[in-house]
Formats: structure tokens, sequence, C-alpha cells
């Protein structure tokens, strides 16, 4: 049985002065990328006028909160990132800073997670029973729904100080991001076999629906489209470190160096 180790055996161990730099870079490039067009995503959402329906559903208010999030990782989490890794170039070790970097790492990651398992649940609800949820899925639950998320993320972030950053990165893989992956693929085939269903339906029978109700179900069918976009990004976004997760904390072949490389 794997034991998770509490105490990080490789702290230690100096981290080499040009990955700091390397993952100090890496971390400002980003924040000057993720700030700006999230910003404009927002922007475009919130601030879209009336005749622009399309971009005031609760789809798009789902990718807002998306959006929401990576602002925050733009804006927070890299720019800690930045100081704290050019500090350990130096030599200048802050466990308060390291302590906040992983809080801020953890709490986008979670709340990102959480809401792609909605997206995905919505987008099933939404193709799946599409004229029950157009009576009930309005704008106004969706942003409830994603304030519930925001209230109840950092619950999750409690273990973290007690089992560590790679302990709990480990748990983090295994529960979070595991658990909404099978959920958003057994969901995504569920939708596939449903749109299928309904094309081969309005072949066979034009009747079958009123023309409205056509319309607005098309409609979902395209609004589709780009999340299975958005879930393919979260598959490899998450798929990748979960790997990198797994490797750190199963491999035991591995030195230090390459641990904190990983890391």
């Amino acid at each position: 049985m794997l034991k998770l180790e509490v105490q990080d055996q490789c702290a230690a161990v100096p981290v080499p002065g040009y990955l700091s730099v390397f993952t100090a870079t890496v971390s400002g490039l980003l924040s000057l990328v993720a700030v700006p067009c999230n910003i404009f995503v927002c922007l475009t959402i919130m601030k879209s006028p009336p005749q622009f329906k399309s971009l005031r559903t609760p789809f798009t208010y789902f990718i807002l909160n998306l959006a929401a999030t990576d602002l925050l990782v733009g804006a927070a989490t890299e720019p800690v990132s930045v100081v704290y890794h050019f500090m350990e170039a130096c030599s200048v070790t802050s466990l308060r800073l390291i302590k906040i970097l992983h809080v801020l790492y953890f709490l986008p990651c979670t709340v990102s997670v959480f809401s792609i398992l909605a997206l995905t649940l919505e987008r099933c609800f939404a193709i799946s029973k599409p004229l029950k949820y157009r009576q009930s899925v309005n704008n106004s639950r969706v942003l409830l729904a994603a304030g519930i998320i925001w209230l109840l993320s950092p619950m999750f972030l409690a273990p973290y100080f007690y089992l560590g950053y790679r302990a709990f990165a480990f748990f983090f893989a295994n529960s979070v991001i595991l658990l909404t992956l099978c959920v958003s693929v057994t969901a995504y085939l569920k939708i596939i076999k449903t749109i299928r269903h309904r094309k081969k339906f309005r072949k066979e029978s034009l009747q079958g629906l009123c023309m409205a109700n056509r319309k607005a179900t098309m409609f979902e069918e395209k609004l589709t489209n780009t999340f299975t976009s958005i879930l393919i990004l979260f598959g490899v976004c998450y798929v990748i470190p979960c790997i990198l997760m797994y490797l750190m904390n199963l491999c035991t072949f591995t030195g230090c160096v390459t641990h904190l490389s990983l890391a």
C-alpha cells in the first residue's frame, strides 16, 4: 500500500538556479497573456448589447466563470510564482510565500475543475432534456451555482495544510480531477449519443418538432461543439499534470533534482 509522506524528503535539496529562473520567466509570460485575454472575455460577455442574446446564456456565464478563474491565475498566482522563483534562484526562502503560492495554485484549479463539471452537467441537461432545460435553467441560477463553487472550493484545500504539497497534489489528482474527468467523459458520451439520435429523428420526421424548438435545439448542439473544444483543453491541461504527480509520488528511481523539475 502506498504511503504518502507528510514531510517532503527533498525539501532540503537546493533547486537548480536555471530551473527557478526558467519557471519565473514562464510564469511571467503566462501572466502577460492570461490577464488581457481573460479581461477581454469577461468584458465581452458582461458588456454585450441586448441584441447579442447568444452571449448571455447559461453556457456563456459558465465560460465567464472559467475566465474569471484564469484571470485570478494571471493576476495573482503567476506574479507570486515569479517573485517566489526569483527569490529561490537567489537562495532566499520563504515558507509563508510558498504556502501562499500553493493556495493560489490549488484554489483556481479547484474552481476551474468544478466549473468544468458544472458546464458538463449543464450541456448534458440541455441536450438530453431541452424543453425542461429552458424552463428550469436561467442565468440567475447559473450565477448562483458559480457562487457556490467559489464558496465551497476553499474547503477542499484544508488537507493541504496537513499533507503538504506533494501528498496533497497526489490526493487532488486522484479525487477532484479524476472524478471530474470520469463524470465529464460519461456525460459527453451521453451527449453525443443523444445528438446522433436526434439528427436521425430529424431526418426521418421533419414534423417532429416545431420550428422554434428545432432552432433552439440546434443552437444548443452548436454550443456543445464549443464545449467539446473546452473539454479537450481540460483534458490536455489537467491530464499531463496528473501524470507528473504520479511520477513524483510513485517513482522511486528518480532523484530529488528530477522530482523538483517535475514539481
